[in-house]
């Protein structure tokens, strides 16, 4: 019997600018089930496409995944809801945040695990983390969805080198209890291992002199 690994993506979050920064939050997401990416293969696979077609490709895709998204789904008109019928922004986008979670230092550094909305409730993600997040995570599903099982992990690790992001194939408690494991009760100021199926290169884009867990 063949056991089904999933791929899940891991973007991490920096404390400040500087170039020791230590890791302060983790962010983990799921692929979307068969039956969601049954419904909106169309423009899952159109957003994919565009990413390359366009010239974003590994680089500037992860970058802009989300708003190439919103923008295809906007323009074939099933952005928002109609007639009954879920448009992406409810049916897909909102699927792929509640796949999202969040592991953050406390004030005891601590791991603690959190839904990524109240991450973003409690200010622990900025809206300007947000942003990036989504789109990396925009960019994770789309190729989750269009790519056979044998293309996905190269596409995918090859993209994660370049943006600082992670692929595992543990779920979130997995990974959480894996990461609690490895650092112990580790302090705040202490920077915590890389749980990943490869060890990928330090790549945190830098945009005007800032730092960022991936590019903007």
């Amino acid at each position: 019997m063949r056991i089904d690994r999933r791929l899940n993506l891991v973007v991490p979050l920096y404390e400040d600018n500087s170039e020791d920064s230590p890791v302060v939050a983790y962010v983990h997401s799921t692929p979307l089930p068969e039956a969601v990416v049954d419904r909106y293969f169309m423009v899952l696979g159109q957003t994919y496409n565009a990413i390359f077609s366009q010239g974003l490709g590994f680089a500037a895709g992860p970058g802009h995944a989300m708003r190439v998204l919103r923008h295809i789904a906007t323009e074939r008109g099933v952005w928002h809801d109609k007639e009954g019928n879920s448009g992406v922004e409810h049916g897909l986008v909102e699927e792929m945040r509640r796949l999202t979670n969040v592991a953050a230092i406390d004030k005891d550094g601590r791991w603690n695990a959190l839904p990524l909305q109240v991450a973003l409730d409690q200010g622990i993600i900025s809206s300007e983390d947000k942003s990036e997040v989504e789109n990396a995570i925009a960019f994770f599903i789309a190729s989750c969805a269009t790519l056979n099982r044998a293309q996905r992990e190269g596409v995918l690790k090859a993209a994660g080198e370049i943006w600082g992001a992670q692929i595992t194939y543990l779920d979130f408690t997995g990974w959480l209890n894996s990461l609690k494991t490895s650092t112990g009760t580790a302090n705040s100021g202490a920077k915590p291992p890389v749980i990943a199926i490869e060890k990928p290169k330090h790549a945190n884009a830098t945009v005007a002199g800032k730092r960022r867990s991936v590019p903007v």
